[in-house]
């Protein structure tokens, strides 16, 4: 046999451990991963030495600004952030102008994505105020999740108790997860009017006036109508420790109920809003050093399930608003590019192992999705799509070396250990060295069949 691709020299991380072997790739697919004595010949040969070979990471949550607002981000742009960060699959989220609630909608956003996307990509349909004739039809389209606010910024995707109701009954039956923004609206609506009569429009009055009950309340009774509907529910973004307790109460019940956190939550807290500002601003807000501890403790043990970005840009002018007035800034930042260095530098600094990182990177979020095995891990028979990582290479977060749009973030200057420094996508050499070599529209749409 003779393959494509053999990469060779590192030491793969695997379901059991790192070993040491050489990968062979054909036709973008994983054919053999075998010592290299018994490694077949290549038509190219990518040398592995000193490196750690992770499968590409799989972002779950990322927003991309296309169609509607491409001066934010758009496939193209943050598609090439996501290959310049190890990513090489993203779950793009339905809240674009016009957001994804329709079949017509979810059509022309896998138009779109696949004319621009370097990597591959899946695709989250909105559950709003939506018919379940639209969400039937976007799952025979391919949607691999659903999203629903509880809150009533995205007036599309929000939904009232009934009606998520209804909608989880119909997702349920369906067999795809429906993920969550879980705040409460009215106490998150009530509380910023009580900031703005009580003078605050300070960066720190967004995490004053946006408490965590809002999260902690949302969580547990979002919890208990999913378990009446029989949904799988994902509750996104957690920053809250009161949300960890609501998520491993329903774990301990044998509940379809998983949960994510993000970088930002990880490595900030409300204070650095002093400093960040509205760079910092995201939903729900950052919390303070006692539930980032724990959110710590719960991605380590299992009870939180998923690392993702929630990478969603605005433009310098409309981030530039918080200053006067937090409140008139949009809350999001950038993120696809950065997760991986920072939580590879947090592997350096023994927060969290190797392999549980890409358990909730990769391995879990491809699960999420429907697209594991193919993604997510390195097997035969998955996607050659692979990560090499110098581990002992140090790094600075620097905005304007940033692929995105957007070159503001708020982990300028961060300085640490672990770096990626070249990027496969089924066998093709998508990054190298920092630098995203992939073409226009080489990504591919991942439709969830089933």
């Amino acid at each position: 046999m003779k393959a494509d691709v053999l990469v060779r020299g590192g030491k793969i991380i695997t379901p059991s451990g790192l070993i040491e072997a050489s990968i062979a790739i054909e036709d973008g697919v994983i054919v053999s991963i075998s010592k290299e004595s018994h490694a077949p010949e290549a038509d190219r040969v990518i040398d592995a030495e000193g490196l750690l070979i992770l499968p590409g990471m799989v972002d779950m949550h990322v927003h991309f600004r296309d169609p509607g607002n491409p001066e934010r981000e758009d496939f193209e742009s943050g598609s090439r952030a996501a290959a310049a960060g190890g990513v090489t699959t993203v779950g793009e989220m339905p809240n674009t102008v016009p957001p994804t609630v329709t079949a017509e909608a979810f059509r022309e956003k896998v138009r779109i994505g696949s004319s621009k996307s370097v990597v591959d990509f899946a695709l989250i349909a909105g559950a709003g105020e939506v018919s379940a004739e639209e969400l039937r039809a976007m799952a025979e389209e391919g949607a691999a999740a659903y999203k629903t606010f509880m809150t009533s910024r995205f007036r599309e995707l929000y939904a009232s108790d009934g009606q998520m109701l209804e909608n989880f009954q119909v997702i349920a039956r369906l067999d795809r997860p429906c993920l969550i923004h879980a705040e409460d609206g009215d106490i998150v609506e009530r509380w910023r009017r009580r900031a703005r009569g009580e003078g605050r429009r300070d960066p720190l009055a967004h995490a004053e006036y946006r408490p965590a009950i809002a999260e902690v309340e949302a969580a547990w009774r979002v919890i208990q109508l999913a378990s009446w509907a029989g949904v799988h529910l994902h509750i996104c973004h957690i920053s809250a420790s009161g949300v960890i307790d609501a998520l491993r109460w329903a774990k301990s019940r044998g509940l379809r109920v998983s949960g994510e956190t993000c970088p930002h939550y990880l490595f900030l807290t409300a204070e650095d809003l002093k400093r960040l500002g509205p760079y910092a601003k995201t939903d729900p807000p950052l919390r303070g050093r006692e539930d980032q501890r724990r959110l710590w403790e719960a991605l380590r043990g299992g009870v939180i399930d998923v690392v993702a970005s929630d990478h969603a840009p605005y433009t310098e002018e409309e981030k530039e608003r918080g200053w006067s007035d937090i409140f008139e800034a949009p809350s999001g930042g950038v993120g696809v590019e950065t997760t991986l260095p920072l939580m590879l530098d947090a592997v350096d600094r023994d927060l969290i192992s190797l392999r549980r990182l890409v358990e909730v990177f990769a391995e879990n979020p491809a699960r999420l999705l429907g697209v594991y095995p193919r993604k997510g891990v390195i097997a035969i028979g998955a996607d050659g799509d692979l990560v090499l990582v110098d581990p002992k290479r140090e790094f600075e977060i620097r905005g304007d070396q940033l692929h995105s749009r957007q070159r503001i973030t708020p982990f300028e200057g961060y300085r640490g250990r672990g770096k990626p420094v070249k990027t496969l996508l089924r066998g093709e050499v998508i990054m190298e060295e920092g630098e995203v070599i992939a073409p226009r529209g080489y990504g591919v749409f991942l439709p969830r069949r089933g």
